[in-house]
């Protein structure tokens, strides 16, 4: 099953043949403008708190979250253009979004949202890029689509979702640089790996990635540039550290990871 809905280079695809019940998937772009960057893996909120605030005092942010295999990836960059960033988490939704408000009263605004054992997490953040940012749930997906719609009319582009415990999330902001946006979600991971080269050709470029309620949940958009980037998955974690060093090596920055099956 297919469903597309959009508005209105060079690139590579490089996948590693994995096709187990569950691996990692990454990103990678060139020209990103990142300094530097950084990753760290954690088995518990704790030591994933301990680990950002590491990465916080070598001059890192971070750029995004994700779980799978009983542990948190988090993935940072240097030059990102934050001035200042949260991390929290609340294991109910509707306390979590007020989280959220609390934090924007400060200054600061949602960037990243991840679901794991049993808890919503969130990066927040001061500066960068973005404006605007704008954090919905909703309970039907049909509700989440036609929130979608309302923000692309409304001048907002979606930037990252999640879906879990029967919600659907999304992070909307203003002045993204794109020039539009799609999303797509397909049942198997060949199905990625197809709709990609297709969006490629059409000038797209991959915002997101998302394995979200059994299914993937891919968002492109036309960017300011047509960048050059590819995306790789693995199994074990081991072996995906060893594809983004390789990948580093290539001059290729980790924009956006995820963990997902079949």
């Amino acid at each position: 099953m297919k469903r597309l809905a959009t508005i209105c280079a060079a690139a590579v695809v490089w996948a590693s043949g994995v096709y187990a019940d569950d691996f990692w998937v990454g990103v990678f772009a060139k020209d990103t403008g990142f300094t530097a960057q950084s990753y760290t893996t954690s088995t518990s909120l704790s030591h994933l708190r301990n680990a950002i605030e590491n990465e916080w005092n070598k001059g890192y942010d971070v750029i995004d979250l994700s779980y799978g295999h009983d542990a948190w990836l988090a993935v940072y960059a240097e030059n990102a253009g934050y001035t200042k960033q949260a991390y929290m988490h609340r294991r109910d939704l509707k306390r979590f979004k007020k989280a959220v408000e609390s934090y924007e009263k400060q200054g600061m605004h949602l960037i990243n949202i991840e679901y794991g054992a049993g808890e919503w997490v969130g990066i927040l953040a001061a500066g960068g890029k973005q404006s605007d940012q704008e954090f919905v749930y909703t309970r039907y997906f049909e509700e989440f689509e036609n929130q979608i719609v309302k923000h692309w009319k409304r001048g907002y582009m979606l930037v990252d979702v999640e879906a879990a415990e029967g919600y659907w999330t999304g992070i909307f902001a203003k002045n993204t640089g794109f020039k539009n946006e799609a999303y797509v979600i397909v049942d198997e991971w060949d199905d990625v790996i197809d709709m990609v080269k297709e969006k490629w050709k059409e000038g797209y470029r991959i915002v997101n990635m998302e394995y979200a309620a059994s299914e993937w949940f891919l968002i492109f958009a036309h960017m300011p540039e047509a960048r050059e980037e590819l995306f790789a998955n693995n199994e074990e974690i081991e072996d995906f550290r060893k594809t983004i060093k390789k990948n580093w090596k290539r001059g290729y920055m980790l924009v956006d990871v995820a963990n997902g099956r079949d």
